[in-house]
């Protein structure tokens, strides 16, 4: 198998659009909605253009595509043609996010990435509180210089724990 891509998947690639996505775009009105305008979109001077930002808070929120990111709360299948080129472009994907979310914070931002599943009818209302939140408390400084945060999702520990109280 060939690690090319087909012309006919190349121009469907080229028809995704990255930037005024609907998730992004749904998380952009929330947050004027929330009273948080102002941001800057894929700002050029930011370390990996997040998709919006506020440069004076120091706030860089990425707002991801489950399919191309490849989201760990997702079971997505691989696709099934062309699997090595595939590999390849999602590694690619990784890395990239992964040094531009270490640029910024070792520059002392604070990420924010939403995955688009997160932004789903029924997840949506608690998923931009959350991101609300977080961007309150980076505001005024509760968190350390250099921080991350995954939005719409409960860290593994928080997963746990709930669980056990559950299942009592």
């Amino acid at each position: 198998m060939s690690a090319h891509v087909s012309e006919a998947t190349r121009h469907v690639m080229q028809a995704n659009k990255s930037k005024n996505t609907k998730p992004e775009l749904r998380v952009r009105k929330a947050l004027r909605d929330a009273g948080l305008p102002g941001y800057r979109l894929h700002w050029k001077k930011c370390p990996g253009r997040p998709d919006i930002c506020y440069p004076g808070r120091k706030i860089a929120i990425f707002v991801n595509g489950c399919f191309w990111h490849r989201c760990p709360h997702c079971n997505l299948s691989e696709p099934k043609s062309n699997v090595e080129f595939w590999q390849a472009k999602f590694a690619r994907n990784r890395a990239r996010d992964a040094r531009n979310h270490a640029e910024l914070m070792d520059a002392g931002w604070t990420v924010l990435v939403v995955w688009e599943c997160a932004l789903k009818k029924r997840r949506f209302d608690a998923t931009m509180s959350q991101l609300v939140r977080q961007i309150e408390l980076a505001s005024v400084g509760m968190w350390p210089q250099g921080h991350m945060c995954e939005v719409g999702y409960l860290p593994a520990w928080q997963h746990r724990v709930l669980w056990k109280r559950r299942h009592r």
